[in-house]
């Protein structure tokens, strides 16, 4: 992959807990599912104390070169090959307060998964979709109910 641009820039950090993210969605009117919830209240889920600012690239599986179909895993190598890494969980509710998304879009986040109420490996999603924008959550892992990944499907990763 080649020119990696910048899409956005986010602060993370800042000191602030779980209930503080989860108040600040609530209080945007952000649509919150229930796995995102379940996943930000696990041991998994934490934020950061000190301050910090990461430089997010958004692209396409097809832009790393995969196709229809590729695991999580060829997803992670793939972009880890291009000079991208994983986000922090916390990225997910934070991208959400910070981002006014387009109408008919949904951005998945390239984190460690954590499971979910079903005990399911999950990732964050921000979507914008007819009930609102929201925070959101796929599975990621190795099941007969695993999301299929599409070539078109977006992703937000960090900056190495």
């Amino acid at each position: 992959m080649e020119n990696l641009t910048i899409w956005k820039k986010i602060t993370l950090g800042e000191a602030w807990g779980v209930q503080q993210l989860a108040a600040s969605l609530k209080a945007h009117k952000h649509m919150i599912d229930p796995s995102p919830w379940h996943i930000m209240h696990t041991p998994e889920f934490s934020t950061g104390h000190i301050s910090s600012e990461i430089a997010l690239i958004r692209t396409t599986l097809r832009a790393l070169g995969l196709e229809d179909g590729v695991s999580y895993a060829d997803i992670f190598a793939a972009a880890e090959k291009a000079g991208l890494a994983l986000c922090p969980p916390e990225l997910g509710p934070r991208l959400r307060l910070a981002y006014d998304q387009p109408y008919e879009e949904t951005l998945v986040i390239a984190m460690t998964p954590i499971k979910d109420e079903d005990n399911l490996p999950s990732v964050f999603t921000v979507h914008h979709w007819d009930w609102g924008q929201g925070l959101g959550a796929c599975c990621c892992g190795k099941s007969d109910i695993e999301d299929d990944w599409h070539a078109d499907s977006e992703w937000v990763f960090r900056l190495k």
